[in-house]
């Protein structure tokens, strides 16, 4: 094995400088690099930004009320609020479709309110022009305030004051709480994961999959190029092909993980930058998930995390090194990667179900058995870890599972890999692959 494996070194420095300097490699990693740097600072402007809110005035110039109930009101309480303090409201007369068309052809500024009554409840409806200033998120703006005071002046008409509807909109909540033979509460601590977490494991589980595929197809490609144009005889001349495939899994894992935590720190510094752009100078995170959301995440488990997705995207780099070399000809490497594909959509679906489980029972069989799946703990495992769901002793028995899979996998390919590398004709089977594997024995 010590034979088979020199010169591996060699062929990880050359083929990793060669990734690097690739045109291709640079121009995708660079596309990539600026949407995730921009992608929370735009988010932030469209969300933060022209909503009507603080002292931003609303386009809306005149609001015509056409009220089709027999309820007298009145919203000139609206105009107290600084965004709509320009806004007149003006009492619907005449035909109403030619206040429509009035509306949608000149008066672009102006809204339609319409105010019906059906089966016991008040509709309010505001219409727009299609194409003029007034966009959905000024409609919902000034629908909050009208929809607020449409509220507050049909309790007053009806004798209400401020404190009794305040009564009558509190919340009513009750608990079911278990207990034992002597009377005391039996407290079970939900392992369920909220909305927010459930997106946030989901995100890393597919940001995780795009570099498995992504490291996969390109040591495949490259196999199969290197065989199909005959360069892999030269390179047979001074290294084995063990260490040839050992030497370029490896550079396409390096150049794959540069790109991931490369995206990582991006990420982060656009939540940084997202703080410029928001109402009260919050990052977007900040805003949009709940406090304790990152509570797990600190710099053991973050490592823990690079660790195990290193080992995922090694384990499917030489299962992809393995297919790519029973492909001779580039027009048959879909055909060869069928082994690859289909193990890596297992272990993602499978991960995908175990997510949904968490999101809504929490911790069970199921869900303790995809953490320790050699073929989905790479997806479901760092996201888990990050959302405080995966327990130490689940964390070790996962990495000595992969571990243990990986060897599996690499002695497997250490048998098979020379007769392969050299092979040139039709796609070799999976039942040939062990065959060959018995053989060499």
């Amino acid at each position: 094995m010590k034979n088979n494996l020199s010169g591996w070194k060699n062929v990880y420095s050359f083929t990793l400088n060669q990734v690097l300097k690739g045109k291709a490699y640079r121009i995708s990693f660079f596309i990539m690099a600026l949407l995730f740097l921009a992608s929370l600072p735009v988010a932030s402007m469209l969300l933060f930004n022209n909503t009507g809110n603080g002292d931003d005035t609303s386009p809306i110039k005149k609001v015509y009320v056409n009220n089709m109930t027999s309820l007298e009101i009145s919203f000139e309480d609206v105009k107290s609020m600084s965004p709509f303090k320009h806004i007149m409201f003006e009492t619907v007369k005449g035909d109403y479709n030619f206040l429509v068309n009035h509306v949608s052809e000149k008066e672009r500024t102006s809204v339609i309110l319409d105010i019906s009554e059906e089966n016991g409840a008040y509709i309010l409806h505001l219409s727009m022009a299609k194409d003029g200033p007034v966009k959905d998120i000024h409609i919902q703006s000034l629908g909050d305030a009208l929809s607020k005071s449409f509220t507050n002046r049909r309790m007053a008409s009806l004798g209400i004051g401020s404190e009794q509807l305040s009564m009558i909109q509190t919340p009513v909540e009750y608990k079911t709480t278990m207990t034992d033979n002597a009377g005391a509460e039996v407290i079970e601590e939900s392992t369920a994961i909220s909305f927010s977490e459930y997106w946030f494991a989901y995100g890393v589980l597919f940001f995780v999959m795009m570099g498995t595929v992504l490291t996969g197809s390109q040591v495949a490609t490259s196999i199969v190029t290197e065989k199909s144009n005959r360069v892999v005889e030269y390179l047979l001349t001074s290294v084995k092909p063990l260490a040839l495939m050992l030497g370029k899994v490896l550079a396409m894992m390096t150049s794959t993980l540069i790109q991931m935590l490369s995206l990582v720190a991006a990420l982060f510094a656009s939540n940084m930058i997202s703080s410029l752009y928001t109402a009260d100078g919050g990052t977007l995170l900040s805003q949009l998930l709940p406090d304790d959301m990152f509570a797990n995440i600190n710099i053991i488990n973050f490592i823990i995390c690079v660790i195990l997705v290193f080992m995922g995207l090694l384990f499917y780099a030489v299962l992809a090194a393995v297919a790519g070399a029973t492909v001779s000809k580039l027009e048959e490497l879909n055909e060869g990667l069928t082994l690859f594909t289909l193990s890596t959509l297992v272990g993602a679906y499978v991960g995908i179900g175990a997510i949904r489980t968490l999101m809504g029972s929490g911790m069970n069989a199921y869900v303790i058995f995809s953490l320790l799946f050699p073929l989905s703990s790479p997806f479901i495992l760092p996201g888990a870890i990050q959302v405080g769901r995966a327990s130490p002793l689940i964390i070790c028995i996962a990495v000595v599972l992969l571990a243990a899979f990986i060897v599996l996998l690499f002695r497997f390919a250490a048998r098979i890999y020379e007769v392969l590398f050299l092979h040139t004709g039709n796609t070799i089977k999976l039942k040939q692959l062990f065959k060959i594997s018995k053989d060499s024995v």
